[in-house]
């Protein structure tokens, strides 16, 4: 009796231990640490905290600390890391066996007296084990683990978005707060003009009309600067919006921003496309997922499922009370024309994830393209007002002031000077800020920053 006992509790030791289970990927902790922190902003060593990045805003607005703060407190990004979390906390059941069952059961009770349970043949307590088809398990695991990285890269993407999107705002914040220092540069040089003109009306060598024009045009730059200083309002507004701050909350002028020295090229970006594009990579995963179905449904045709189960029988009327059983139950998946068919079909899902995964290079690809053409575009443009059209709009104010200044020519001359020279100055901010706003369109579509490799002269 006690060796009947023993085999009976190492039975059931064994069934309970769920050691049958499948096995982790290899690489899940690294990849499951990772799932919580910040994919893309903060990657390297530790930054400032947000306190301190609130504090550096509040002085200056400078863009590593708006988007350290947007990242961290964006919903979408927020959500997606959420979710990435859960998707890896799913990996790790996937491996486990299926509940143990508990089953009692009642033989050869009489049935004119069912109180009496004392006369019944049989007591059977058992325990019931349900062992999946050799590999289905791992492959389970495998085809989670895939998952929860596809939601890894998902997170990763959004973050993407958000730093472009920031650095976006930030450009068109500081077009709007360098429009404005252009416009009180453009005022101060417009009223010097405006009291030259009173002191040469006093000797008359000038007329009232004069006067009256410069006036009108300094008005002007006053009206001007109200509604920049609007513009300012509303872009510091977005900005906090992105930050998850109060729209009122205080945001200093921009720090002066320098033409980025990169010169991104084709054929070094696209390798930077496959290598870093967070879609891509989640593509790619997506296709491994589906790999992985693909031979959790080759297992499950190939191999059977097993149940086990060990029984304690009390048989209260026999000679010998105290006995014990074990069963085992297998699938026949070989007469099954649905396990020949789930391979199929995740056989054909393989192909169709391989499919999106080309056609999602080349529509990236294609968007690399389009940004280095805008950025291209964009660095043509203020090279030409910085080697053309600014020098020559300050030579013609300069010359037209002189003659002015002397008792020559007309206000006509030096307000058209004025204007052409504040257009060109206002043309050179928005030039350069969309110039920024370009490289960061090329810095999304590649998956993140130009790196050395990518500067002018470099291989």
């Amino acid at each position: 009796m006690s060796i009947l006992r023993s085999c009976f509790v190492a039975v059931t030791v064994a069934i309970c231990s769920g050691c049958f289970g499948g096995s982790m990927p290899s690489d899940y902790p690294r990849a499951a640490e990772q799932a919580g922190a910040p994919a893309v902003a903060s990657a390297g060593a530790p930054g400032p905290t947000l306190a301190q990045d609130e504090a550096t805003i509040e002085k200056e607005a400078r863009l590593g600390a708006i988007t350290r703060i947007a990242v961290a407190r964006s919903p979408t990004v927020l959500e997606a890391r959420a979710r990435a979390q859960a998707a890896f906390a799913r990996v790790r059941p996937m491996t486990r066996l299926p509940d143990l069952e508990l089953k009692y059961e009642l033989w050869g009770q009489p049935l004119n007296r069912p109180w009496a349970l004392g006369e019944a043949a049989m007591h059977m307590f058992g325990l019931r084990q349900t062992f999946p088809a050799a590999g289905t398990l791992d492959a389970q695991a495998r085809v989670a683990f895939e998952e929860a990285k596809v939601a890894f890269d998902v997170a990763r993407a959004r973050e993407l978005d958000v730093i472009a999107d920031v650095r976006k705002a930030w450009a068109a914040y500081y077009a709007a707060d360098r429009d404005k220092v252009t416009h009180v540069e453009h005022a101060t040089r417009t009223k010097e003009l405006v009291d030259l003109a009173r002191v040469q009306l006093q000797v008359a060598k000038t007329a009232q009309a004069d006067v009256l024009r410069l006036d009108l045009a300094l008005t002007r730059v006053h009206t001007e600067i109200v509604t920049l200083d609007s513009q300012i309002a509303i872009q510091r507004a977005r900005l906090n919006v992105a930050m998850g701050r109060a729209v009122d909350a205080p945001i200093g002028p921009p720090p002066e921003l320098e033409p980025a020295d990169v010169v991104p090229r084709i054929e070094q970006v696209r390798a930077l496309v496959l290598a870093r594009r967070p879609e891509l990579a989640a593509a790619m995963g997506a296709v491994r997922k589906s790999e992985a179905a693909v031979d959790a449904a080759k297992s499950a045709a190939k191999y059977p499922t097993v149940m086990a189960g060990v029984d304690y029988q009390l048989m209260p009327t026999a000679p010998m009370p105290h006995n014990f059983g074990v069963m085992i139950q297998l699938s026949l998946p070989w007469l099954s024309p649905k396990r020949s068919e789930d391979v199929k079909a995740a056989e054909a899902a393989v192909g169709a994830d391989k499919a999106a995964r080309e056609s999602l290079e080349t529509q990236i690809l294609l968007q690399v393209a389009e940004a280095l053409a805008r950025w291209e575009g964009a660095r043509k443009t203020l090279a030409l007002v910085d080697d053309q059209l600014l020098p020559q709009a300050t030579k013609t104010f300069d010359a037209t002031r002189a003659s002015y200044a002397a008792g020559g020519g007309d206000s006509l001359s030096i307000v058209d000077g004025l204007r052409t020279l504040l257009q060109v100055r206002v043309e050179r901010n928005r030039a350069l800020a969309q110039l920024d706003i370009a490289i960061t369109e090329v810095e999304r579509a590649i998956g993140g920053p130009l790196t050395p490799a990518t500067k002018e002269g470099k291989p």
